[in-house]
């Protein structure tokens, strides 16, 4: 179907299917109010299929976002840059860790850097002792490591954590 076959008139307003048709006069004001509250690209999209139409409002939406200077000055990059890891020499030298949650149980995930070979370890709390006992373990069968990474969390960066390290 064409466009113009989804337009109609009701009480003088211009309709494509149930949206108002906004004419080229108006068109920077609407697009400065669907993108007031700065929601990003598909959002402010989103919004916009809820009520008006005009032929390059997704094209018009992608290059207001992109422009905003309120938004590129809030922008974060989620995306963090890779650090490469120089291979260890021997397994257990270096291990990478961190806590994650799945089905309201929480699980300590270490990785050894040398063979990728994981331990996963069901934990009953995320303080820093439940997370050293379980450290413990892995290490009497694997072996102390001579580094290990995280990601600083609270059990990782607490005094406790550092005694045992």
């Amino acid at each position: 179907a064409s466009v113009v076959d989804e337009l109609s008139v009701c009480d003088g307003i211009l309709l494509k299917g149930p949206r108002i048709v906004i004419p080229t006069s108006l068109r920077r004001a609407v697009l400065t109010l669907l993108h007031e509250g700065h929601q990003g690209i598909n959002r402010t999209k989103a919004l916009a299929r809820e009520s008006v139409w005009w032929p390059g409002i997704s094209a018009d939406i992608t290059s207001l976002v992109t422009n905003c200077e309120q938004c590129a000055s809030t922008r974060v990059n989620l995306a963090e840059p890779l650090v490469s890891t120089a291979l260890p020499g021997r397994p257990w030298e270096f291990l990478g860790m961190d806590l994650f949650h799945l089905n309201g149980q929480t699980f300590l995930l270490v990785v050894d850097y040398y063979s990728r070979f994981p331990e996963v370890v069901t934990l009953r709390s995320t303080t820093a002792q439940a997370v050293i006992d379980a450290l413990k373990s892995i290490f009497a069968r694997h072996g102390i490591p001579q580094k290990v990474r995280s990601d600083n969390g609270p059990p990782f960066s607490s005094q406790e954590f550092a005694a045992f390290a």
